[in-house]
């Protein structure tokens, strides 16, 4: 009851809503980006709004942090944020994250001003974890000192290639589409009817895990892979769109063993 959505990249609707809630905002926080291109000046105009209308402004860097750039994608567009997330991404899968901030709002949350309220807490849900803080100093030296950013980019964009070449192929293109992301390709399954179809993308993530790749969907580059990863994996792709185009014409249920997979995020189970 104390949130409220707007449109994402949309910078006419965030203003709806502050004209919806005048003086009400406290903060607006978004992902900086996402699988697909926003308007370039997106960020810092909404940035510019919300301090306009008296709210912080926080970018959630768990997806794209030490993905799009380094650090992330705050970097890559040239802001600055009131305060902004990290994840798992900065210790390479540990359990590390971060809360980041300037020191005018960071003192709000932290010990030193005695007497004053505390606003916010930040947790200590990671503090005893040390192994996870050298995986993520050994992490930052790695980003400091190779680039990373470059071959994780250069992976996905060879991924993209490869399975859109295959798609391409197999004749699917109006029924699979591999979002041109380089940081983190994005696959999109449709049915027959060309429609976004979960029990299809199920199939898909069936007939890859049965030729040796974990996948869910989407495709995360990493320092460790290679070129022939990215061969295995579009091999392992194009065996699995057989499968996937005798499922557009028999119907999904007659290939896959068990239910689609459903939202983790639901009201209903």
């Amino acid at each position: 009851n104390l949130s409220v959505t707007f449109k994402s990249y949309d910078i006419d609707s965030l203003r709806e809503v502050f004209a919806k809630y005048p003086g009400q905002i406290a903060c607006v926080i978004t992902e900086p980006e996402k699988n697909f291109p926003i308007p370039p000046t997106y960020l810092k105009e909404a940035i510019e709004l919300a301090h306009k209308e008296g709210a912080l402004f926080i970018v959630d860097e768990m997806i794209t942090g030490f993905k799009t750039e380094l650090p992330g994608s705050i970097k890559r567009f040239g802001v600055d944020p009131d305060m902004a997330t990290w994840g798992k991404g900065m210790g390479n899968g540990f359990s590390i994250c971060a809360l980041t901030g300037k020191r005018e709002i960071m003192e709000l949350g932290g010990i030193r001003k005695r007497g004053e309220e505390k606003l916010f807490l930040i947790s200590t849900t990671h503090g005893a974890e040390s192994h996870a803080l050298a995986a993520g100093l050994a992490v930052l030296d790695e980003f400091a000192t190779k680039d990373v950013v470059g071959h994780n980019k250069a992976i996905g964009r060879r991924l993209i290639d490869g399975a859109t070449a295959a798609v391409k192929a197999a004749g699917l293109s109006d029924r699979l589409e591999v979002a041109p992301c380089e940081w983190q390709p994005l696959f999109v399954f449709k049915n027959a009817k060309g429609e976004v179809d979960n029990g299809f993308r199920t199939l898909m993530l069936q007939e890859m895990i049965a030729r040796g790749v974990l996948f869910q969907g989407i495709f995360s580059p990493c320092f460790s892979h290679s070129e022939a990863d990215v061969a295995y994996f579009v091999e392992a792709f194009t065996d699995s769109l057989a499968v996937y185009k005798k499922a557009l014409s028999e119907g999904y249920e007659k290939y896959l063993v068990g239910e689609p997979t459903r939202p983790v995020f639901r009201k209903i189970l």
